[in-house]
């Protein structure tokens, strides 16, 4: 009985951690479900993103993107720019989120690009 009150009061005295905070906007690290790693920059309605795979430091694909927020859709042009993919096209996505930003998902896109939705990794150290 005595562990089990010690176990209680071990659990409550912990810091809970366990939850991320929502982006306020697209600003920051994100990983698709493409195993890249996404460096998001958004300005106002314009968002600027340099892509890299995260297993390789950008060898296997590297890519640039620029496109602007209209009522929660996101629309831009990408390249790839270093590595062994050598494509283009335009990328159509969703925003996802109320009042702050949980991830996108991609609607529409040309040129072969390869993630279909992107979340921001939990940096709490919980």
């Amino acid at each position: 009985m005595r562990m089990l009150a010690f176990a209680a009061m071990l659990m409550c005295a912990a810091p809970a951690s366990a939850l991320c905070e929502a982006s306020k906007d697209m600003n920051g690290t994100w990983r698709g479900n493409d195993g890249g790693i996404y460096y998001v920059r958004q300005v106002g309605n314009n968002v600027w993103w340099l892509g890299v795979s995260a297993k390789d430091d950008g060898k296997t694909f590297s890519n640039v993107f620029r496109g602007s927020i209209k009522d929660g859709i996101l629309l831009g042009t990408w390249a790839d720019v270093r590595g062994a993919a050598k494509g283009a096209g335009s990328l159509k996505l969703k925003i996802s989120g109320v009042n702050a930003v949980t991830g996108w998902t991609r609607l529409n896109q040309t040129g072969g690009f390869s993630a279909k939705y992107w979340s921001k990794p939990c940096e709490d150290g919980g």
